[in-house]
C-alpha cells in the first residue's frame, strides 16, 4: 500500500494544515457540491464563525480553474495520495502566496492547457491572502525547485475536472 501511495503522490497525512484543508475542499467540492454542509462546517473552522468570505474566495477560484481546457485528475475525499494535479494546483496556490506571478503563469498554462485568465491569478491571490490571516500559510518550499513538465497537454480535452 505505501508503494501505491508514493507512485501517486505525496501522502495526506503529512501535509500541513493548509495544505490537507485546501485539498479535501476541493476533492469535497468536485464530488459532492460547493453548498455542502460540511465543506461550510470546514470552512467555519478554518475562517472563523463568518466563512462567507473564504467560500466565496475558494468558489472563485474553482470557477477560474473550470475555464482550462485540459482535464484535471483529482482524488476521491478518503484517498490518501495526491495526484499529480492536485500537487500543481498547490504549487501554484503557493505561487500566489509568494506573489512569484512569472512562475503562477508558466505553472498555470500547464495546469490548464491553455493561457490563464488574469481572473486566475487575481483568485489565487484573495483565497490565500485570506488564509494568510488566519495563520493558514501554504509551505513555501512546496513549490521551489520542482520542475515544470515540458510538454503541453492536448488542447482539445474538456474543462471539467475529473475524480480519480
Amino acid at each position: 500500500m505505501a508503494q501505491v501511495a508514493s507512485d501517486r503522490g505525496r501522502d495526506l497525512r503529512q501535509l500541513r494544515y493548509a495544505e490537507h484543508f485546501l485539498t479535501w475542499a476541493l476533492r469535497t467540492s468536485v464530488a459532492c457540491s460547493p453548498q455542502c454542509r460540511l465543506l461550510q462546517r470546514e470552512f467555519a473552522h478554518a475562517f472563523g464563525p463568518e466563512p462567507s468570505e473564504g467560500l466565496k474566495a475558494f468558489h472563485g477560484w474553482l470557477l477560474a480553474l473550470a475555464k482550462g481546457r485540459r482535464r484535471l485528475e483529482i482524488g476521491r475525499p478518503g484517498l490518501i495520495a495526491l495526484t499529480r494535479d492536485e500537487e500543481m494546483l498547490l504549487s501554484l496556490l503557493t505561487h500566489a502566496q509568494t506573489q512569484e506571478v512569472d512562475r503562477f503563469t508558466a505553472q498555470a498554462r500547464f495546469v490548464l492547457g491553455a493561457e490563464p485568465s488574469v481572473d486566475l491569478y487575481a483568485a489565487a491571490r484573495h483565497l490565500m491572502e485570506l488564509m494568510a490571516q488566519r495563520g493558514h500559510g501554504l509551505p513555501v518550499s512546496a513549490a521551489v525547485g520542482r520542475d515544470l513538465p515540458t510538454v503541453l497537454p492536448c488542447a482539445g480535452q474538456p474543462p471539467q475536472l475529473r475524480a480519480v
